[in-house]
């Protein structure tokens, strides 16, 4: 049995059509891997910190919004010292010396009564906060 070639318009198209994807995908595959540049300006800091008050801007802004901390409590313990911190009204939760809080702040000390915290490289400090002073209680010994 001989092996004819046949060659018809069907044939013709597929042959095009096979072409055409090819040289796309020649031409496009460098064109969409490779990393455009940039040519937005840098913004101020007070531009920055005057749209950071918008927060319909901090939801589609790739700039870390500064976290409110509150320091619950400190811990000491044969492993360490731990700070019990509430993030943005947040539940509480453990951190170490030297752990990250959220992108781009970091703990850096744990004292009795404060934390320090590094912000993009501005160091802050945070006070624990205290109960309130409770009412006074009767005495319960007979005089």
């Amino acid at each position: 049995m001989a092996f004819t070639f046949r060659f018809t318009p069907a044939h013709g198209v597929q042959a095009l059509g096979l072409a055409a994807a090819l040289a796309g995908a020649v031409v496009w595959t460098p064109l969409l891997l490779s990393s455009a540049e940039s040519n937005t300006p840098q913004a101020t800091a007070q531009a920055l910190a005057a749209r950071s008050e918008n927060p319909a801007l901090q939801w589609f802004s790739n700039v870390a919004t500064a976290p409110q901390i509150k320091v619950t409590g400190v811990l000491t313990g044969a492993r360490g010292a731990v700070a019990i911190l509430s993030l943005n009204d947040g539940p509480p939760q453990s951190f170490r010396v030297g752990e990250r809080v959220s992108p781009g702040v970091h703990l850096t000390a744990i004292d009795g009564d404060s934390v320090e915290i590094e912000r993009a490289g501005e160091k802050l400090r945070v006070n624990l906060d205290k109960l309130p002073d409770g009412p006074a209680l009767p005495l319960l010994t007979r005089p």
